[in-house]
């Protein structure tokens, strides 16, 4: 029994000593080169040729060693040469011969050098020369190539000679053997350095260093690997440009007499650069005017910060949308942005803004939106937005495209001048459309009681117009002992101008009012445009400044003061909303005029007139008693708040239409529900 035990035991062994004997020379197959006699298979190189006259020396050096031939002797038939070759004091001789077996044609040194004769010429004076063919033997010389993968993370284009913070990229390795000889036992060795190895692939990994023995490689061979790296984390504090990582590679092997030969290869990856998007878009690239007015907030209730009024009642208006983007992979302090310049007749209505522009993170964002609300048509154009920023000592430009805003409407200008003749007055009206759409205009001018109006020169200034007397609703009359002249209903086409003049005489230099001119277009776009006025004959000109207080001269525009638009109305002037109606701004006649050939939009300029006047300290009563009864009862009647506003758009619409009673019989009710809630 014992004996069977040993029995299977020394089976066992000598089965374990076959296999692993056997694996041996598989191993060896694989990593050696089948061709390594010397004798038979050393890849030789041709080194070219020389020819060495009778008793001349030629001395050529290969492959780093000095060989010196000369010619010592030659056969009569010139069959044959006697040749001497020395080396480090070496001598060796042996004669080479034209014809016969191969390998008394060739000689070779110590399986580095090879000559062969190839010829043996005469010269003019028949001295004997020969020519040798040399050769050296072949070395292998190994290429590491590198190529890492292009990757796109998070929106960043990642370029092979580029790493992301925290990213995976694949690394391609070739080895090529670009020599003149084969190369066997060859190892390839590659450090990641501060990388960090996913994925090894084929290689072996210990201690940071992949590893794979890549056996035999003959000419022009090549081998393919790949593996995969992480990059750290970036710490946020260290320049990225001075955060690099290396690859380096190490490859051996030995040939065919056993020499190593060591090369080396390497890849550098370097951080990406920041990047930003800089977007701006304009919503509603082309608007028409629309009439709006301005309330004035709070400081403690703007929501608005650079803000501090209100535009209610703009039918049309724009959008400007500034969007900044990171883009990169790096957070980004430092950032200044030069947004694009609102134009001096655009109104800003409101501000919308989200995230920080001075600094941000990866992946941050801002958002900057702009309501515009035109003050006059025209075509407006936005600059680009730009963002800069220094990033670790480096400077970089981000910007965004340009825009252009079309407003259309009508642009009413009224131009009013006094000249003076020996003791008389000459007053000339000029009325103009440079807008691109058509307007319904009443034109109304105060002349004071202290100066004597020349009756009838309105009328001449008018003989032989274009426009035919009799088609205008022209109106001169007295109220309070103040004389009136207006004209009314008349369509005033883009690019038209209306004149007329009339004389008066005083004594002193006069005073006179701005001519006001109401106008009105088709999309229910309408305002009042102002002439300039004049003291003591002096003209004082105005301008349109809605968020300044409306027409305002240069002496009292107060830059960065907004209040309510209300148009002061001078003294003398008589109000002519209060006697006017819609229909007033037409033809008195039965029908309107064909203006279907008239394209009629909107533009922005807008006035206050009789009726805001009235509307403000209604919409300012009944907030103060919505603000009351919250206050109040709080919670509770929560509801009261929405009564009162439904009450305050009737009110207001009630003096919209001039129902004085009903605005009254609205207020008792409120009244009557705030004093029932108060005395329960």
């Amino acid at each position: 029994m014992r004996k069977t035990k040993i029995s299977i035991l020394c089976l066992l062994c000598l089965a374990v000593l076959l296999l692993f004997s056997s694996y041996l020379p598989l191993a060896s197959a694989n990593t050696e080169c089948p061709c390594d006699d010397l004798d038979d298979f050393i890849e030789w190189v041709d080194e070219g040729s020389i020819s060495v006259q009778w008793g001349q020396v030629e001395t050529v050096a290969i492959n780093g060693e000095v060989y010196t031939f000369r010619a010592d002797d030659f056969d009569e038939d010139l069959n044959a040469a006697l040749i001497s070759i020395e080396r480090d004091g070496i001598v060796r001789k042996e004669f080479l011969f034209l014809t016969g077996s191969s390998d008394r044609r060739w000689l070779e040194w110590d399986n580095e050098v090879a000559v062969v004769i190839a010829d043996i010429t005469l010269d003019g004076y028949k001295t004997p020369s020969v020519k040798l063919e040399l050769y050296s033997r072949g070395r292998p010389s190994l290429e590491i190539e590198f190529e890492a993968s292009e990757e796109t993370v998070q929106g960043v284009d990642v370029s092979s000679e580029q790493y992301a913070p925290g990213e995976e990229k694949q690394i391609d390795v070739t080895i090529k053997n670009t020599g003149d000889a084969w190369i066997e036992n060859v190892i390839l060795e590659i450090d990641t350095g501060e990388m960090r190895v996913r994925s090894r692939g084929e290689f072996e990994y210990r201690d940071g260093i992949l590893k794979e023995n890549l056996g035999c490689l003959a000419v022009d061979d090549s081998i393919e690997m790949n593996f995969t790296v992480v990059a750290p984390e970036w710490d946020g504090k260290t320049s990225p440009y001075d955060i690099y990582y290396n690859i380096y590679a190490i490859v051996t092997g030995y040939d065919i007499k056993e020499e190593s030969h060591e090369f080396n290869g390497s890849l550098n990856l370097n951080c990406t650069d920041p990047e930003l998007k800089v977007v701006t878009e304009l919503v509603n690239e082309e608007i028409n005017m629309s009439t709006w007015y301005v309330k004035q907030l709070d400081k403690s209730t703007s929501t608005t910060g650079s803000i501090d009024y209100e535009i209610w009642g703009a039918d049309e208006y724009s959008f400007l949308r500034t969007h900044v983007y990171n883009m990169g992979l790096y957070a980004i302090d430092n950032m200044d942005v030069q947004f694009s310049v609102i134009p001096e007749d655009i109104a800003i209505s409101d501000i919308y803004e989200s995230g920080d522009y001075s600094s941000m993170d990866t992946d941050g964002q801002y958002y900057l939106g702009q309501k515009l609300v035109p003050i006059a048509p025209g075509t407006y154009t936005f600059d680009k937005a730009v963002v800069t920023a220094s990033f670790f000592g480096e400077n970089y430009s981000w910007e965004s495209a340009s825009h252009t805003l079309k407003v259309h409407g009508p642009h009413i200008v009224v131009n009013k001048k006094l000249t003076k003749t020996d003791s008389d007055y000459t007053v000339s009206l000029d009325l103009s459309n440079d807008g691109d759409r058509a307007a319904w205009i009443n034109l109304t001018d105060t002349i004071p009681d202290d100066v004597n109006y020349v009756s009838g020169s309105l009328e001449k200034s008018l003989e032989g117009s274009d426009l035919p007397l009799s088609e205008w609703d022209l109106i001169t009359m007295v109220v309070n002992g103040t004389q009136m002249v207006s004209v009314k209903g008349v369509l005033l086409p883009p690019g038209s101008t209306l004149s007329m003049s009339y004389d008066f005489s005083s004594e002193q230099l006069p005073d006179l009012p701005a001519a006001v001119c109401e106008f009105k277009s088709i999309w229910d776009y309408g305002g009042e445009a102002q002439s300039s006025y004049y003291v003591d004959g002096a003209e004082v000109k105005q301008y349109w400044k809605p968020m300044n207080g409306g027409w305002v001269t240069e002496s009292n525009i107060t830059e960065n003061v907004v209040v309510p638009v209300v148009v002061e109305s001078e003294p003398e002037l008589i109000d002519v909303s209060e006697e006017t109606s819609d229909d007033d701004f037409y033809s008195t006649d039965d029908e309107l005029p064909d203006t279907s050939d008239v394209v009629l939009e909107v533009e922005t300029e807008s006035s206050t007139s009789f009726l805001s006047k009235i509307l403000s300290p209604v919409s300012s009563i009944f907030d103060k008693v919505q603000q009351f009864v919250g206050n109040t009862f709080g919670g509770v009647l929560s509801g009261i708040a929405s009564i009162l506003g439904i009450a305050e758009s009737a009110a207001v619409d009630a003096v919209e239409n001039y129902l004085y009673a009903v605005v009254i019989g609205i207020a008792l009710v409120v009244f009557l529900v705030v004093y029932t809630l108060i005395s329960k």
